[in-house]
This record gives C-alpha cells, structure tokens and sequence, in this order.
C-alpha cells in the first residue's frame, strides 16, 4: 500500500508543476506579472483569478515538494521510533501551516484577491493541518493507532483534491479557448 501513496505524490506533484508549466505557457503575455508583478498588474476580476491561481499551485508545488522531502529526511533519522514519529507529524502540521501563511502573503504583497481554488486550497490545507496534529497527539504522545488506518487515505484524498481545485481553473480556460477554436 505504501508504493501506492509514494506513486500517487509523485503523480501529483508531476500534475501540479504541469499546471504551473500551463499557465506560464498559456498566458506568455502575462509571464513576467505572474512571477513578478504587483498590484499594478491586477487591472481586471480575471487578471486577479489568473494570480490568485498562478500563486496556489506555485506555493502549493514547492510547499508539498519541500514537506515530502523534509518527511523522507525525518524517516531516515537514527533516532527512537516515538521520537520520529512525534517529528514527523509535527513537521507535517508547521509545512501546512507555513503554506497557509505564505500564500496568505503572497496574495497580499500582490493585491490579489483569494479565488476560489486558493480559497478552497486553504480550507483542505485546514483539514490536514487538523488531521496532522491530531496524529501528532495520538500517536506521538498518547502512542494510540485510533485513526492511523483513515489518515493515509483521507490524505490521499485531500491532496487530490488540491491538485483537482489548483487544475481547475487552467483546464476551464483551455477548454473555453478550444470551444471558442471550434466555432
């Protein structure tokens, strides 16, 4: 089972830096404002929808790639078993909350409103920040396997689900200009 999730991250994580590709391709005119333009760049609802997207799944990419690294670090330690396992989920719960918080003030340095996918992003990255920490209590300090057998697949879960919420918008706007092509 444990092949199936290492498959399924590195699945997502190839799926999320080729949305990021996407829309650095897709909208070349707007390539320099997405990595580094302000406020000024935000002229209309679209242009905010676009770098409130661009800013999730570039956050969310580096985010997950640097916390599945840190956790493989983490595992590979010589140290107690309940010592890793308390590190573990700890370094789970701060790369969770720090993503929050990053694209929290990404989307303020650039004056960008929340869209749906970064707003929906923030409440699944809520839900495992929850779970994480409940794992940290559990199995870290109270050494209780109580939810161990749902956390790996209601992770799974949420981390499609993030991949599925940052894909959605890239795919609506290929799709619209396919069908515009069309007619």
């Amino acid at each position: 089972m444990s092949e199936f999730y290492v498959v399924t991250g590195w699945t997502l994580r190839a799926l999320q830096f080729m949305v990021v590709i996407y829309l650095l391709y897709y909208f070349k005119q707007y390539r320099f404002s997405l990595l580094f333009g302000g406020k000024s760049n935000l002229k209309t609802l679209a242009d905010h929808k676009l770098h409130s997207c661009f800013l999730t799944a570039l956050a969310l990419l580096v985010f997950q790639t640097t916390s599945r690294a840190l956790a493989s670090y983490i595992m590979g330690l010589d140290i107690a078993l309940q010592v890793k396992i308390q590190i573990y989920y700890f370094a789970l719960v701060c790369c969770g909350a720090s993503y929050a918080v990053a694209l929290y003030i990404l989307h303020l340095l650039r004056g960008s409103m929340f869209s749906q996918a970064a707003r929906y992003s923030l409440y699944i990255t809520f839900i495992l920040v929850v779970l994480n920490a409940l794992q940290l209590l559990l199995r870290g300090f109270l050494e209780s396997n109580l939810i161990y057998s749902l956390y790996g697949p209601i992770t799974v879960c949420a981390n499609i689900a993030l991949w599925l919420v940052v894909a959605k918008y890239p795919f609506y706007r290929f799709m619209e200009t396919r069908i515009r092509q069309e007619a």
